[in-house]
């Protein structure tokens, strides 16, 4: 049999090929005879360039940039001179995963770093960028990107103010830089959210970023008066489009100040790594990721590998961290997680690997015996 090993990324211990790795080291145990490829995925969020440079190539760049306090720090980011295309990953610049429980404040936390890395790799000689959406601390729907590139947010008294949530209420204008070189922006998404309402960026990714239950209102009430704003100045577009709540609002941010696109990243990223032909050739699929719930099916790269196989008639199984009770078990034929005890949250990201071995071994056994699939 062939087996396709397919995770995303268990956040917060493994990336997607070691996760992939550790998978097929317990099902050959297991199943010794089985055909082993593997194929880590990515979906626009943390994790995805590793996943792109892996498969694609590319240079890796390193740039200073500014993380969500304002304190700058070293940035890798992936340059394919060929075709004049930067890729910028936006947890590596102001991801929410680097700074503590105490650093976590959406109310002031800036998107600038994203700008700046942008302008580097204009500098570079950037024809076109594509900006992996995800794992980001901030949610001002992308005005310190902005304000990095070069967007004045203004007072009433025509006086610059820190484009964050919590100075953006006193926005009253928004000045676009002049521009003589157009470049083709485009951002991939690991969500479909879009900036406001109960499904929206605050709502829903607000409390991750620390946010506290009266924070909610304020940063909904900011992005509200910072659309009105942006609509009438920026001609910008419907803060309702599917993705435009992905990365704090940054999502929006791309398409109102830099003119560019969203794509589903699991989608793009799993045609520009050959992840098609790699079902295919497969008769079981096995994915995962850290976590199994709602979110799953809104854009996350399991969700959406289950759907390709499904249409090529494969049978997919996942190995996850933890299921929620929300969990839609119709996703795959088979779920297994990695702990059905309780168990200590720290012990489990330390030895994620083993478990990830011992999980994929009982999966294997399972199949093999015609349990499930």
């Amino acid at each position: 049999m062939r087996i396709l090993f397919a995770p995303d990324k268990f956040k917060g211990s493994l990336g997607a090929s070691e996760a992939a790795a550790a998978m097929a080291r317990g099902w050959s145990g297991a199943w010794p005879e089985s055909v082993i490829a593997l194929h880590p995925l990515a979906d626009g969020g943390d994790g995805s360039l590793a996943v792109l440079h892996a498969a694609c190539g590319g240079q890796w760049k390193q740039s200073t940039a500014r993380n969500a306090r304002g304190k700058r720090h070293p940035v890798k980011w992936l340059w394919q001179p060929a075709s004049a295309t930067a890729w910028i990953e936006t947890a590596g610049v102001v991801g929410l995963a680097e700074l503590s429980t105490a650093e976590r404040d959406p109310l002031t936390a800036s998107s600038a770093g994203v700008g700046e890395l942008i302008a580097s790799a204009m500098r570079e000689g950037a024809e076109k960028i594509m900006i992996c959406l995800g794992g980001i601390a901030t949610n001002d729907a992308g005005c310190g990107m902005a304000g990095a590139l070069g967007f004045r947010f203004l007072d009433g008294h025509g006086r610059d103010i820190e484009p964050a949530p919590a100075s953006l209420l006193r926005l009253k204008t928004i000045e676009a830089p002049p521009t003589d070189k157009q470049i083709k922006v485009i951002a991939l998404t690991d969500v479909r959210n879009p900036l406001l309402g109960p499904e929206g960026a605050s709502s829903v990714y607000g409390p991750q970023k620390g946010a506290a239950p009266c924070d909610i209102e304020i940063l909904e009430n900011a992005l509200r008066h910072i659309v009105d704003i942006a609509r009438r100045d920026i001609m910008a577009p419907d803060p309702m489009l599917a993705g435009a709540g992905a990365a704090g609002g940054l999502g929006y941010g791309v398409m109102a100040f830099l003119g560019g696109r969203l794509l589903e990243g699991s989608e793009r990223i799993g045609e520009l790594t050959g992840l098609p032909a790699a079902v295919r050739a497969s008769d079981l699929i096995v994915t995962g990721e850290g976590r199994f719930d709602a979110q799953t099916a809104a854009g996350k790269a399991p969700a959406h590998l289950a759907r390709m196989a499904r249409e090529q008639g494969k049978p997919v199984i996942a190995i996850v961290g933890s299921m929620a009770d929300e969990a839609d078990n119709g996703i795959f034929d088979a779920a297994f997680p990695l702990v059905r005890e309780p168990y200590d949250l720290a012990t489990a990201l330390r030895d994620a690997a083993h478990l990830l071995e011992k999980t994929a071994a009982e999966a294997a056994r399972s199949v093999k015996q015609g349990k499930v699939c």
